[in-house]
């Protein structure tokens, strides 16, 4: 039983490494990005906009349930209930993974490959 437990608790703890990882890896590689190619990552956001509209819905989406998790938190802090601590904990993975999908559509939308380098590169 302790075996299994210690298993559990390993892979969760690393599944929620990998989770946080990712949500700060993609907001860094969109930040680059327009760092690197500014007028040409806006552009795109504003050439493809009904791809956009999904992004910011989920986007609006996670701060909504984000939000939540934060007055689930500060309930905590009044009332001592593991179950709203629980809940508050799922809300924070629930926001993480949606907002790992809403930055790399974003990503996609903005990222510069190679012939579109080219062609900006030249004179």
């Amino acid at each position: 039983m302790d075996i299994t437990n210690s298993f559990l608790n390993t892979t969760s703890s690393l599944i929620l490494l990998i989770i946080t990882f990712t949500t700060f890896y993609f907001p860094l590689r969109i930040y680059l990005n327009l760092l690197k190619y500014k007028e040409a990552s806006l552009g795109l956001i504003f050439t493809n906009l009904d791809s956009n509209i999904n992004v910011f819905k989920i986007y609006a989406i996670a701060v909504l349930i984000f939000a939540i998790s934060r007055f689930l938190d500060l309930f905590n802090l009044i009332s001592n209930y593991s179950s709203i601590d629980n809940l508050a904990t799922l809300l924070n993975i629930i926001t993480n993974v949606l907002l790992i999908y809403a930055f790399y559509k974003l990503l996609v939308i903005i990222q510069i490959d190679e012939s579109m380098n080219k062609e900006l590169n030249k004179p």
